[in-house]
């Protein structure tokens, strides 16, 4: 019993494992061991889910944090890095019809581990459809060897061809998905679908998966590993891939890397059952009810026992150090941050990235520790004390920049910032920023060129995918060299690289007056900009105002101009239509010169209204000195675009200052 439980906490699957229960239905003949996933599905066996388990279930909550785990291994792949080999759960089987079993293939049932099992087939399912679309004919046959059995002369059911054979309710449309022509699926399932999409609500959640798989993948072969979130909705019409829009080659490459992913570098806790084992009451033992452990516990219990071993005050040091952690506000999920988990979780990642300067993988979070507070089998503290008080160091940091404290005023302000911005893998620069040995000049300075380089970067349209391995390569650069405004210089000296450049004052102009800052998603961030230039608007003698709750974004010349807004010639084309001067209008539609700030309500009422009408309710209705620029203007083009674009350009250098300012 014990090595169970030790292979549950490992694989960080904590379910109610109530040993006194287990060890009285017997399993002594149990057998427990760790394989790759490859392992579990490369041999001719036949998985039978048992009727008194539930259909497939996992909606998003559970299929995004399974497609992150395969993304972060598949970008190791294309990396060339091999970390933590990663535990995605415990499977339990209990073997069938035990026996000679020469001409026969084998058959086990799933007592526990059967939505898990199904996913991977389902992900695999996916990336055969994928494949087939890019023309992959060996990827799709290499798949099939871990779908599909190769049946005996003894076996008498048609299914034995299936590796997986789910419940009842869920086996004729998984064996479709696994033997039907993509289109056919579509098809015959046509019914599931509302509109092009698959709905969440949807009776059958696996198709869902199926579909939503697919897509995930199209947009991971087209853009790489990402920390964005993925497609909400997957459609039958929308993610087939177009062959000559792409890099075949880098699209291959990518394909293979998921599949590697998902074969090599995920693991599960396969654990068999012996011939005399109860598995239906093991199954409803193991599901009765409990809490996962967070990594975070997995540290407490490590470091706890380190002091137990020490002969501290272990009751103590809990009570003074640890105690604070234990507060229900960590066990939140990050609001703001990706992957999906809970406050304690990134902190203690940030703490670390922040202490080693390191890349930290937030799915190999309690390998990640024990490497850093025990490496190479040395104690990296004295004393577990020292321990515990580095991590009550970081703690308020940390609360300051998600607003639970204000600590310090500069990362109160950056953590409001970067919460507008969704941006958080910032965080362990931000918190070397916060040590004791900091000045706050450089606190202050810093923080705000790392909020320029955010916006700037923004407003020029440059990628955002690179912004977690810059902040960790800056953190990098401050454990080494100091946190300082000339460290922060260094590091970006030299660098011209669309990835990572700070974008000058003469690139900043330039992407404000030619890119669609329309385009800076999520909206709280174009608002952000936004406000920033309103506050930067107002003379030194205008009040002071909060920014105030429901503000929209609006196209002051609309996408869909009519008669009332002609060119400058007094001339009419329609939106779109193809000729230079509808595509010149549109092309500086989403440029910032042509975005204002408004309540919700006046946006309803304002629309595609003339400019003579959107002039009056601006005034009327707003007090914002953003809008003040259109009093006493009667028309509203492209060339009074520009005109505001260059205003508002000199505003956004000095409110997004540039590296020599400081």
């Amino acid at each position: 019993m014990a090595i169970l439980k030790t292979l549950l906490l490992l694989s960080g699957y904590q379910r109610a494992c109530h040993s006194a229960s287990l060890e009285h239905e017997g399993l002594a003949e149990m057998d427990a061991d760790d394989h790759k996933v490859e392992a579990v599905l490369k041999e001719d066996r036949r998985f039978i889910v048992p009727l008194y388990q539930r259909k497939y279930q996992w909606a998003e909550h559970r299929l995004l944090p399974f497609w992150e785990d395969v993304q972060a291994k598949a970008a190791e792949v294309l990396s060339g890095e091999s970390r933590f080999e990663h535990y995605m759960g415990a499977l339990i089987i209990a073997p069938v019809d035990i026996g000679s079993q020469i001409s026969k293939t084998p058959v086990v049932q799933v007592v526990d581990g059967q939505q898990r099992l199904t996913t991977f087939q389902l992900f695999l399912v996916a990336l055969r459809e994928v494949a087939r679309r890019h023309g992959f004919v060996d990827f799709i046959a290499h798949v099939n060897g871990y779908l599909f059995n190769n049946t005996k002369s003894k076996d008498t059911d048609p299914l034995t061809r299936f590796k997986l054979t789910p419940t009842p309710s869920d086996r004729e449309l998984f064996h479709d998905l696994l033997d039907l022509e993509h289109a056919a699926v579509v098809a015959k399932y046509r019914f599931l679908f509302w509109g092009s999409n698959v709905p969440k609500n949807t009776s059958f959640p696996a198709f869902r998966a199926y579909v939503l798989f697919i897509a995930w993948i199209e947009k991971f072969l087209v853009e790489g590993p990402s920390d964005d979130a993925p497609p909400e909705e997957g459609s039958d019409d929308s993610i087939e891939s177009d062959d000559g829009a792409e890099n075949t080659e880098l699209a291959a490459e990518r394909l293979e890397a998921l599949m590697n992913a998902v074969l090599e570098r995920l693991k599960l806790v396969v654990i068999s059952l012996g011939e005399n084992d109860d598995a239906q009451v093991i199954f409803e033992t193991l599901n009765s009810k409990g809490e996962p452990l967070l990594a975070m516990d997995l540290v407490r219990n490590n470091i706890f026992h380190r002091a137990e071993k020490q002969g501290a005050q272990v009751e103590e040091l809990y009570r003074k150090l640890w105690d604070p952690l234990d507060d229900a506000w960590w066990r939140e999920a990050a609001p703001n941050a990706r992957p999906t988990r809970p406050r304690i979780d990134h902190f203690l990642a940030h703490t670390l990235a922040a202490e080693t300067g390191g890349k930290i993988s937030m799915r190999e979070l309690y390998a990640e520790y024990r490497t850093f507070a025990v490496p190479k089998g040395k104690p990296r503290f004295e004393e577990v004390e020292d321990e515990l008080k580095l991590l009550e160091h970081y703690s308020p940091l940390y609360e300051t920049l998600e607003g639970r404290k204000d600590v310090d005023p500069d990362l109160a302000w950056f953590g409001r910032k970067m919460a507008a911005w969704q941006t958080t893998t910032v965080y362990p620069v931000a918190m070397q920023l916060g040590t004791a040995g900091v000045p706050h000049a450089t606190r202050h300075a810093v923080t705000r060129l790392l909020y320029s380089y955010v916006v700037r970067r923004a407003l020029c349209g440059l990628t955002t995918k690179n912004l977690n391995n810059v902040f960790q390569t800056l953190a990098a650069k401050f454990r080494q060299d100091g946190a300082s405004i000339d460290s922060f210089s260094a590091f970006f000296e030299g660098k011209d690289g669309a990835s990572v450049r700070f974008p000058d004052d003469h690139e900043l102009r330039a992407g404000i007056l030619s890119k669609a800052a329309y385009d800076i998603s999520p909206q709280p961030r174009l608002v952000d900009i936004l406000w920033e230039l309103e506050m930067a608007s107002r003379s030194t003698f205008a009040e002071k105002h909060e920014r105030p709750a429901g503000l929209w974004v609006e196209h002051v010349l609309p996408r869909t101009w009519t008669e009332d807004w002609p060119f400058a010639d007094g001339a009419y084309t329609a939106p779109y239509n193809g000729t230079p001067e509808s595509i010149s209008r549109a092309n500086a539609l989403d440029t910032l010169g042509n975005l204002t700030l408004i309540t919700g309500g006046l946006n309803i009422s304002a629309g595609n209204k003339s400019f003579a009408e959107k002039n009056q309710k601006f005034a009327e209705h707003t007090g914002l000195f953003l809008n003040k620029w259109f009093a006493n203007r009667a028309t509203w083009d492209e060339s009074d675009i520009k005109q505001r674009g260059e205003h508002l350009a000199t505003l956004a250098a000095s409110i997004w200052p540039y590296i020599d300012t400081f």
